[in-house]
């Protein structure tokens, strides 16, 4: 199954004219190599248990994270394979075939995010435009609705940091229905409390979704449907909308509680970010990680919090050098598919030229 090409030329457009440097709390990149391998590996244990290379995404796509989430594993996963425990590659092979497959089904028109994060199909829309209870957009409650999407995204930050934020909020469309162009924000999960925040941290929401119908205005993604590009007013193009929360749909009257909420909690779950040490931010960072494929696991009946095994990789190491060069902006496909690994990951793991 070829898929890496096309990945890198999705993939690209989030590292274009950015740098490892900026991700937080840590650099994964560096730090991910120490225990990779070993994630990787009872993850493809997870994906044998269920049989779930012999399903279809529609089968199983109750167990799995969202696009953008499943793009930031391989993201991750290939450049892993860069460090010193590569002594898997079947077990690499076969998750990274299966998290393609499964964007390739559920992404069927573009796969990896080139442009687009097309999770709907066509008739999806339609029943969408057809059936959700929409309300005349405005100026105003255009704005609303923006403060909205940066409170909950800052509080995802928060929550899941730069590691699994495409877990926790992610983007879908643009979907283009007569005439008008339809955009959703996701933030499927407000309430992790398995990542060990306090309960006066936790969200009053679990799931919120914002639908957005708007005119004169152009979205583009690149790779991770939280980082919408935009041509155009938001404010001015938004024809109409909805708030869902939790199922079911929220007055715009309602909405700044959640906005001064979100806000509140996302400040200080930043200031208890900034409180711990390093050893404590690696063993946030690993259990976020895992987090995301919690769902999958737990259908197999396996633990997916971080193993001894894994936690004896990084405590008290230092993070790894060498593997990407820090500050190097990629400006190249060429460029970056060496120095990211995905020449020889293909090489050596998909056995690709």
């Amino acid at each position: 199954m070829s898929w890496i090409k096309q990945f890198a030329e999705g993939s690209f457009s989030l590292y274009s004219g950015n740098t490892i440097d900026a991700f937080q709390p840590l650099d994964f990149f560096h730090f991910y190599p120490l225990w990779y391998d070993l994630w990787v590996a009872r993850t493809a244990g997870v994906i044998k248990k269920l049989n779930l290379e012999q399903k279809h995404f529609s089968e199983i796509k109750h167990l799995l994270p969202g696009p953008s989430s499943m793009r930031a594993i391989l993201q991750k996963l290939i450049p892993s394979w860069l460090g010193p425990a590569k002594n898997n590659p079947t077990e690499y092979k076969l998750v990274a075939n299966f998290f393609a497959r499964m964007l390739m089904e559920c992404c069927p028109s573009d796969p990896f995010g080139k442009s687009s994060n097309p999770f709907l199909n066509q008739e999806q829309v339609r029943v969408i435009f057809e059936t959700l209870p929409w309300r005349v957009g405005n100026p105003r409650d255009a704005k609303i609705i923006g403060q909205l999407i940066a409170a909950a995204g800052s509080l995802m930050h928060g929550y899941y940091n730069d590691v699994v934020t495409d877990f926790a909020w992610d983007g879908y469309g643009p979907f283009e229905h007569d005439g008008q162009t339809l955009f959703i924000r996701h933030f499927p999960d407000i309430q992790p409390r398995e990542l060990g925040w306090a309960e006066s941290l936790i969200g009053s929401a679990k799931e919120i979704r914002i639908y957005g119908v708007y005119e004169g205005v152009k979205f583009r993604i690149g790779c991770v449907g939280c980082h919408p590009i935009t041509e155009g007013s938001l404010v001015q193009g938004l024809k109409k909308y909805v708030v869902v929360v939790d199922g079911q749909p929220l007055s715009i009257e309602k909405i700044p509680e959640l906005i001064q909420e979100f806000a509140a909690k996302a400040e200080a779950v930043y200031r208890e970010i900034r409180q711990r040490d390093f050893e404590a931010l690696k063993k946030l960072v690993t259990l976020q990680e895992c987090y995301q494929l919690r769902t999958m696991y737990q259908a197999a009946g396996v633990e997916w919090r971080p193993t001894p095994e894994m936690e004896a990789r990084f405590v008290g190491q230092p993070l790894l050098t060498g593997i990407l060069p820090q500050g190097k902006l990629m400006t190249d496909l060429e460029e970056y598919k060496e120095i990211f690994g995905l020449n020889r990951f293909a090489a050596e793991v998909l056995k690709e030229k």
